[in-house]
């Protein structure tokens, strides 16, 4: 994600803009969580805000055009941080394929302003277990989800100004997510029915981690901070919320059992990261980088009530990167690496333990690692 070149200060100063932007735009969707702690977005790189590669410094203007993908299989159970290796064991763990593809556009007006459309898609296959009364299992059943997801407009703005050489700097950006995506998609399940002592086919809504969307609107705040170690060394700080004041979608979500989960919440979420970037061979761009990562989606929201069904949560995870620039085309691949994971108990489940007296907390399915691929050019 570098860019230097034996052009002095103002190379070293244009490749750390072009390192910047790019990682400013991994973090600018929605709920970047693993497994059954919804996820949105590929959660990494799409795009940078026009920058023409091989440019000592930023353009007046310019356009760029992203693609990004993001794969992961969940299928590990944890309540708190307490893994149930049993779930596994009896065969009964949920497994969650989750596929997701994002369109990006940035327009640059000028150095320092910059402004970024992405459109995205999800492809999500959730594998299942049924179950008699007796919780003996009998069969196990797929349901699945795809289509647009939740569009999101981002405005970006550094601090300073990038044209002056400068070994840090800082940049925001402001946007808006839009509730695009469908909240209610719904599949068959597979359903015990005691009476009759068969397995029927019942449609419902799919389970809230494989929806494309979360029906409601957010306000995307994110954050990026670099500064030059050594020429060729770069440190940074990175960081994503989403805050949404809406409460619940009015999606059911047939969870019987506490009947504070009866409809889908619609939560905030969050990513942050930290770590350094080395210039390995400069003169293709061809950049490491290793960072620290959390990903998660908080109990309780910033603004409004948190009630509904949700999977709060978090997973931390060492994200090893390769990053390569060849003319006006950029790639980047990462793998964020699981080393703790955590399912924090939701509002309902306090609700629950608070009217009954019996203690509750839910599970949640995390993911090992997370395969993250996206290409760009700028015009």
């Amino acid at each position: 994600m570098f860019r230097l070149k034996n052009t002095g200060r103002r190379g070293r100063h244009g490749s750390i803009i072009a390192t910047a932007l790019v990682i400013l735009t991994c973090t600018t969707l929605k709920s970047p969580g693993q497994g059954c702690i919804a996820s949105r977005g590929t959660g990494m790189c799409l795009v940078h805000t026009g920058l023409h590669l091989g440019e000592d410094l930023p353009p007046e203007s310019g356009f760029q055009v992203s693609a990004a993908y993001r794969y992961f299989q969940s299928d590990r159970h944890f309540r708190g941080d307490h893994e149930e290796a049993n779930r596994q064991e009896e065969g009964s763990q949920v497994i969650n394929n989750s596929n997701f593809i994002d369109l990006g556009i940035t327009y640059a007006f000028n150095p320092r302003y910059s402004v970024s459309l992405t459109v995205p898609f999800v492809v999500h296959n959730r594998s299942q277990v049924v179950r008699d009364p007796a919780r003996n299992i009998l069969g196990r059943y797929d349901t699945q989800s795809s289509g647009l997801a939740d569009v999101r407009l981002m405005g970006n703005t550094w601090l300073l100004d990038p044209v002056q050489p400068r070994k840090a700097n800082v940049l925001f950006g402001v946007g808006v997510d839009i509730p695009t995506g469908e909240k209610d998609v719904r599949d068959t399940f597979q359903v015990f029915d005691s009476g009759s002592g068969q397995i029927l086919g019942e449609e419902r809504t799919v389970d809230q981690s494989i929806q494309p969307g979360d029906g409601g609107w957010g306000l995307a705040l994110d954050l990026y901070s670099y500064w030059q170690i050594q020429p060729r060394l770069n440190g940074f700080i990175n960081g994503s919320y989403t805050v949404t004041p809406e409460v619940t979608s009015g999606v059911p979500t047939y969870r019987g059992r506490n009947p504070f989960e009866a409809e889908m919440s619609i939560g905030d979420s969050y990513l942050g990261r930290a770590g350094l970037e080395y210039a390995l061979w400069p003169k293709h761009g061809l950049t490491l980088s290793l960072a620290g990562r959390i990903d998660g989606v908080p109990a309780r929201d910033v603004i409004g009530d948190s009630d509904g069904f949700r999977r709060p949560g978090y997973a931390v995870s060492i994200e090893p990167g390769v990053s390569a620039m060849i003319d006006t085309w950029s790639f980047n691949a990462y793998m964020p690496v699981a080393i703790y994971r955590n399912r924090v108990q939701s509002v309902p489940d306090k609700q629950f333990t608070e009217t009954t007296g019996t203690y509750q907390h839910g599970d949640a399915a995390f993911a090992d690692l997370v395969f993250m691929f996206s290409v760009s050019k700028s015009f």
